[in-house]
């Protein structure tokens, strides 16, 4: 990251943009800024039960007007395990009651066919190193999965198609009348439980080894990593898919470069 020397402006940790004058990031101090297409400006310095010292790893929402920065702050033990969901509606900022939550808040969809919230928390002092998903109504915050964070049995959800997917260990679901509803079983054991996609037959999935993509019904490779399995793993942390084009933010641990992987429909 680069502050491009704006005062102020440090610890950068997350972005998201709803035009090219309308991007907000989530900087150190419990600090959001935002870019209005020619300069960059504190946007809201926020606190939790006194504290300032929150990370954002998140920012998700519809509109400029209506959006949620979500991470945490460490706790006693100088662990990230007071999670914090901040929503900012119409004007004003509120914090989200987030005391049943132990952990950091990593994702947060609107499932927009049904209109609920959905998040994702790893870690927490209660089951520390673990992934829980949550399902949010009218303040209430409800468990729909919770496994420990490791390959084969941590959870993750991704925003496909305005519809929130699960990856709850090696099976990818939608839920639908508030039940799960198994879109694919991965079977194949170096599923590292991140996805992306387009739609239900068009899904990126990380490997251990590679990227692969589910068309609806087979599950094949679109390359293998250059260090193979070599681990650390190669992490794939964000992507940005287009009717023709995707970018995949790629970080190998084994060269310590951080790279774009660009792919192109032919």
């Amino acid at each position: 990251w680069s502050s491009y020397g704006i005062s102020g402006l440090t610890g950068i940790s997350s972005v998201y943009g709803f035009s090219n004058n309308n991007v907000f990031v989530g900087a150190g101090n419990g600090s959001i800024w935002k870019f209005d297409g020619i300069n960059w400006k504190s946007f809201a310095s926020l606190t939790k039960d006194g504290n300032n010292r929150i990370v954002f790893d998140n920012i998700w929402g519809e509109s400029a007007s209506d959006f949620y920065a979500l991470g945490a702050y460490v706790d006693e033990t100088g662990y990230a395990n007071n999670a914090v969901i901040a929503h900012y509606y119409n004007g004003k900022w509120e914090m989200i009651n987030t005391d049943v939550l132990y952990g950091i808040v990593e994702h947060l969809y609107k499932n927009f066919p049904d209109n609920k919230i959905y998040l994702q928390v790893i870690g927490g002092r209660n089951l520390t190193d673990s992934t829980h998903i949550y399902e949010y109504s009218q303040g209430k915050f409800l468990k729909l999965y919770s496994n420990i964070w490791t390959r084969g049995l941590q959870a993750d959800i991704s925003l496909i198609n305005n519809e929130v997917y699960f990856v709850l260990g090696n099976e990818i679901a939608v839920r639908r009348d508030n039940k799960f509803q198994t879109v694919v079983n991965v079977t194949n054991p170096n599923f590292y439980q991140r996805i992306w996609g387009r739609s239900s037959k068009d899904i990126f999935l990380l490997m251990i080894d590679g990227l692969a993509h589910f068309n609806g019904s087979d599950i094949e490779y679109l390359f293998h990593f250059t260090s193979g399995q070599a681990t650390p793993w190669t992490q794939i942390f964000g992507a940005a898919l287009f009717e023709n084009e995707v970018f995949f933010l790629v970080y190998e641990p084994p060269t310590g470069l951080s790279l774009v992987y660009h792919g192109i429909l032919k």
